[in-house]
């Protein structure tokens, strides 16, 4: 599901951006609109958010934005469904439509940096779309269409500050390809650099006039991700959890990065705020991240070095009712409960852990970690930095 996050947090931005310069000043309803529905996206707000999306399209110059606006709705729902391919589908309809209504301001303002920022955000969140739908010609397309845009956007105007989120998403995702993707890609598309992609999400995250919080939103996913970075994930991720308390998934990032730092009071005081939610039946905070909320917890458990209770939380993650789309938790619940074994000198049981973790069917970092640890026993790891 990353690929669908990536495409909702490019598309929020779309929200923040009025239809032309002009349009801050003869239309403040669409801008106070705008800032309202982004906020509620980011908070899983999507009933609400829907509500302002549609007043959106009734406002003078309105059109593009509001129609934009349903289709991050539409991908904000596919995140709680097991198959979001429907989801998807119906986006790139919206997502179509809202090009065209770009298009048409564009063709009335054709000097406007901001309606070609405008557009480069459809066209990339038309592309993480297309991508996630193995639509790869397509995503291709867009994909060097929203690069064209955002360009097209700084050229008319250098200080336009948030038009270097689409840029830095773009030089982060193609910088980060595999290596035998990397020619192939580099013919059609220009080359991504993720060091100044990184850069980039931070300027607009401490200058941006209207995308700061989406930026932020964006590079707490890097940093406590693939970029392991985990002291500037816990302050982001603390920012971000006081202005949007609704959204389970950050509660989870910050819990995640305060472990890693050894940070263990902290974790476990974000996973029990997780857990009550979860306990009161909040938007969101549904039954399905039961198993999530047990692997987070052995986790926590398991890098402070108290192993028989992240084992109990790790044996109520594999047991736990889990969807398709949390395969991937199952999986990290098997691999860290082997890593535990192996430190314990228990090879045998490591090794069955490590093959369970592979038969789960998903993909991603949680198998590849099994797979390097039945060639070679896990013997741990220095902590990162605080």
């Amino acid at each position: 599901m990353f690929r669908i996050r990536i495409s909702i947090l490019a598309g929020i931005s779309i929200l923040m951006v009025a239809p032309g310069a002009a349009a801050f000043h003869t239309a403040p309803e669409v801008r106070a609109g705008m800032l309202r529905a982004a906020d509620l996206i980011l908070n899983l707000d999507v009933d609400a958010a829907e509500t302002e999306c549609q007043a959106l399209l009734t406002l003078p110059q309105g059109e593009a934005t509001g129609k934009f606006c349903l289709g991050l709705v539409t991908l904000t729902r596919a995140e709680d469904k097991d198959d979001p391919n429907p989801d998807l589908d119906r986006f790139l309809a919206q997502a179509a439509d809202a090009v065209a209504a770009a298009e048409t301001l564009e063709r009335s303002q054709p000097t406007d940096a901001e309606v070609k920022l405008l557009l480069g955000l459809v066209h990339g969140s038309k592309a993480l779309a297309d991508g996630a739908r193995k639509n790869y010609l397509a995503a291709f397309q867009s994909l060097r269409e929203a690069h064209r845009r955002f360009q097209e956007a700084l050229q008319l105007d250098p200080n336009l500050v948030d038009a270097y989120y689409g840029i830095g998403l773009y030089n982060f995702s193609l910088g980060r390809l595999p290596a035998l993707l990397k020619p192939l890609v580099t013919i059609v598309l220009p080359r991504g650099d993720p060091a100044h992609g990184l850069q980039e999400l931070d300027r607009v995250a401490e200058q941006g006039s209207s995308l700061k919080m989406t930026a932020r939103v964006a590079l707490l996913r890097l940093y406590a991700g693939p970029e392991e970075k985990y002291a500037e994930a816990l302050r982001l991720g603390r920012d971000l959890l006081q202005h949007y308390p609704g959204n389970p998934d950050l509660y989870f990032t910050t819990a995640h990065a305060a472990s890693e730092l050894g940070r263990t009071g902290e974790a476990l005081e974000i996973a029990r705020r997780l857990s009550r939610n979860m306990a009161e039946g909040r938007p969101h905070f549904i039954p399905e991240l039961s198993a999530r909320y047990n692997q987070l917890m052995g986790k926590i458990y398991m890098e402070h070095g108290e192993y028989a209770t992240a084992l109990t939380f790790f044996q109520r993650a594999v047991q736990a009712p889990t969807p398709a789309r949390y395969r991937w938790v199952t999986a990290w619940a098997w691999t860290r409960s082997g890593m535990i074994h192996d430190l314990q000198g228990d090879r045998e049981e490591a090794v069955r852990r490590y093959r369970k973790a592979l038969g789960v069917e998903t993909e991603g970092i949680a198998k590849d970690l099994a797979r390097r640890h039945l060639e070679t026993p896990y013997r741990g790891r220095a902590r990162p930095a605080s």
